[in-house]
């Protein structure tokens, strides 16, 4: 889970209609006297606005077309959904309500379901204050809570065995890439020319690289390569030599 900035406009086409489609759906929730007893097909045809493109195409945009919570892509997850965080079964008035969408994969989604989470809270990554190193850790493929919420969020979202095979499909990755880069720093040592030196810096630069495009935001799972990343004593040695080596050039 990253942090998250949701647009701050408004997709016109909730601007437009939120109130009619709301009010709609709380006059079926009278008529038949609970949400739940609305009959199907209705239901289906009041709910159907808030899957509109005009909504989808932003919302999803904004998560880098990721899952909010597990942060996996629609293949690897199942199809991107828009989750209503305060479910709509219990919240209606919610149920259009721009600051209530979240991108979410139809596993996370199924997870949480109708989790109250105005009764039993859990992080929402496009909280102002949300920030993923204050409330998750990892122990090789394992995620865990740092605080009560996050633990939360882990079981309801269905986070705690799920993510085992693609982290650790990623930890295989960042092996071969964080051999690659500490076999090119013993070499340093061993260049005998300032020429030699400054192809391997460059080497060792490159590698760096291709490391750290497995944490940019557009990258699945890209927090937790983050977090091994950041923990890694090669990865960090690597970036203090060429942090020495630059300063020399310069």
């Amino acid at each position: 889970m990253i942090k998250l900035e949701k647009p701050n406009d408004i997709p016109q086409i909730l601007q437009d209609k939120q109130r009619e489609w709301t009010d709609h759906l709380l006059t079926l929730v009278s008529k038949y006297g609970s949400y739940k007893d609305i009959p199907e097909k209705e239901k289906a045809s009041a709910l159907s606005h808030y899957r509109h493109k005009d909504i989808t195409t932003p919302l999803f945009a904004s998560s880098h077309e990721k899952c909010a919570f597990c942060e996996g892509s629609p293949k690897d997850s199942g199809n991107i959904e828009v989750e209503h965080f305060y479910p709509k079964s219990i919240y209606h008035d919610k149920t259009f309500d721009w600051d209530n969408f979240l991108p979410s994969c139809r596993k996370c989604n199924d997870s949480k379901s109708n989790h109250d989470v105005g009764d039993e809270p859990i992080l929402n990554p496009y909280d102002d204050d949300f920030d993923p190193s204050q409330h998750f850790e990892f122990v090789l493929a394992r995620m865990k809570g740092k605080t009560e919420i996050a633990r939360s969020t882990i079981d309801v979202c269905g986070l705690k065995s799920r993510l085992y095979d693609p982290y650790s499909k990623l930890i295989k990755v960042f092996c071969e890439y964080e051999q690659t880069l500490e076999e090119a720093l013993e070499e340093l040592n061993e260049k005998d020319t300032n020429r030699k030196r400054i192809n391997q810096i460059r080497r060792i630069s490159d590698s760096i690289d291709r490391i750290e495009s497995l944490m940019k935001p557009t990258e699945k799972y890209s927090y937790f390569c983050s977090y091994i990343i950041q923990s890694s004593e090669v990865y960090n040695e690597a970036k203090k030599v060429l942090s020495l080596e630059f300063q020399q050039v310069s």
